[in-house]
């Protein structure tokens, strides 16, 4: 099974994500956002990635779309990436890599000034590695019961020069990403 995810992989572009989609990336993995993530309600992504193996097997996705984010007094519109995740049986071969410099690359053809997402500490490192950075402080988010304190941690990179992250209190009008 190894040797599968060695071949040639091509990036898609999905209309949707179907529940068949989710099913073959997920592979049966119970908790693929920590336990934490799985209970949250989140916005449907207008542009979703995929990677598919030459079986023709979604093995990453990925989603993006603009979305507002108010931090103190600003206004920002973001590229807000979510539902990063790459199978259980392929991680560790830089497919992650290749989906979120794809997804990167989608975000400055919006026209995004920066990029925002949220994730477990265990891959902090991992979104360093593109730029990211951490958002200090909490941020704040709607969600079917009202507004919440996400408790997943949240990151920000600039895409443009000059782009900075400004002080003060972190909200989404709408639901994550």
């Amino acid at each position: 099974m190894a040797n599968r995810y060695r071949v040639s992989m091509r990036l898609v572009e999905l209309a949707k994500v179907t529940d068949r989609d989710w099913r073959q990336v997920i592979a049966g993995e119970p908790e693929p956002w920590g336990g934490v993530g799985e209970t949250l309600h989140w916005r449907t992504s207008t542009h979703r990635l995929g990677l598919r193996d030459e079986a023709g097997t979604l093995v990453a996705l990925a989603g993006l779309l603009l979305a507002d984010v108010r931090v103190g007094d600003s206004l920002l519109q973001v590229a807000g990436i979510g539902g990063v995740i790459v199978t259980r049986a392929a991680r560790g071969r830089g497919l992650a890599r290749l989906l979120i410099e794809r997804v990167l690359q989608v975000a400055n053809e919006l026209g995004a000034e920066r990029a925002t997402l949220f994730c477990s500490p265990a891959n902090v490192r991992l979104y360093a590695k593109f730029g990211f950075k951490l958002i200090e402080g909490p941020v704040f988010a709607q969600q079917p019961s009202g507004v919440i304190e996400m408790p997943m941690l949240a990151m920000w990179k600039p895409l443009t020069a000059g782009a900075d992250w400004p002080e003060g209190r972190v909200e989404l009008p709408e639901e994550p990403f």
